[in-house]
This record gives structure tokens, C-alpha cells and sequence, in this order.
């Protein structure tokens, strides 16, 4: 029930005014494989305030440029299949009012699923109570779900 109330209260700031301040530190990480495409898309969203305050030292920095957010998310996300590294390409920036969306691509995985492995330690060099909500979405076999932390930056899937 906690996971459910941290994502309805994350995505439903999305589309909320900036606010000045938010209560948590909090980033959600989705990892979905397309069969048409047969390639995991990585979508990371993150508060705006939190990302520049860890890129820039200053909260109210303007956001940095894309690459450089790429970049950063690239040094602190790891995906792996079947226990293979995958090769995340940045696509995208999107900022929408007090949240930034990163969105990274993989090179076409033919193999069956069996488990996945991911390494998330966004913004916790900074904010040491930062939770970081990673979402596996397969087709056919549901969502599951871990909540990482400073302590613990590992979570593994398996389907």
C-alpha cells in the first residue's frame, strides 16, 4: 500500500504547479520491454529541484543541459539481462513543471527473460533518504516492483 501511495503522490505532482518544496525524496525508474521493438525502453523521472541540487550544488540552479543529465543517470543506472549489461542510449529530456523525464533506449535483446538486474543509485550521493522506485513491466508476465535506497542501490527481477 506504501508503494501505491509514494507513486500516486509522485505522478500525481507531475501534473501539479512547481511547488517549492516537496516532503520526500523520491525518483521512480521504469524499465519496459516491447515486443514490437524487442528493446527495454528506461524511463526516469526525477524532481527537478533534487537533480540540479546534485548536479549543480544549488536547488534553484536552471536545469543543466540534457547531456549532462543523461550523463549522470548513465553513471548511476546499470541494467542487465540474464545477467548481460546492457547498453543504455540516451534519447530524451522532458521537463514538465516540477519534474524532469529521462528517457533511455537498449540495442534490440532477442533472448527469452529470465531475470533482470538493476543498480540505481540516482541522487543518493546527496540526498542519503532518497528512494529510488524501480518498475520491471514485461508483456504478459505483470509489473513487479523494488524500492532502492542508499543502503541498498541492487534489485533483481526474475520472470
Amino acid at each position: 500500500m506504501l508503494i501505491i501511495k509514494l507513486l500516486l503522490a509522485f505522478f500525481m505532482a507531475f501534473g501539479k504547479p512547481a511547488a517549492a518544496d516537496h516532503d520526500f525524496k523520491m525518483s521512480v525508474t521504469e524499465v519496459v520491454f516491447s515486443s514490437d521493438t524487442k528493446a527495454f525502453e528506461v524511463k526516469v523521472y526525477l524532481f527537478t529541484d533534487d537533480l540540479t541540487a546534485t548536479l549543480t550544488g544549488n536547488p534553484s540552479a536552471p536545469l543543466p543541459a540534457s547531456q549532462s543529465i543523461g550523463d549522470y543517470v548513465l553513471k548511476h543506472f546499470e541494467l542487465s539481462v540474464n545477467g548481460s549489461k546492457q547498453a543504455l542510449t540516451f534519447q530524451s529530456i522532458r521537463q514538465k513543471n516540477d519534474q524532469v523525464l529521462a528517457t533511455f533506449s537498449t540495442p534490440v535483446f532477442t533472448q527469452k527473460i529470465a531475470k533482470i538486474n538493476v543498480k540505481n543509485s540516482l541522487l543518493v550521493e546527496k540526498f542519503r533518504e532518497q528512494t529510488n522506485m524501480v518498475y520491471a513491466l514485461l508483456p504478459g508476465k505483470g509489473r513487479e516492483t523494488k524500492l532502492l535506497n542508499a543502503s541498498t542501490t541492487d534489485g533483481a527481477f526474475s520472470f
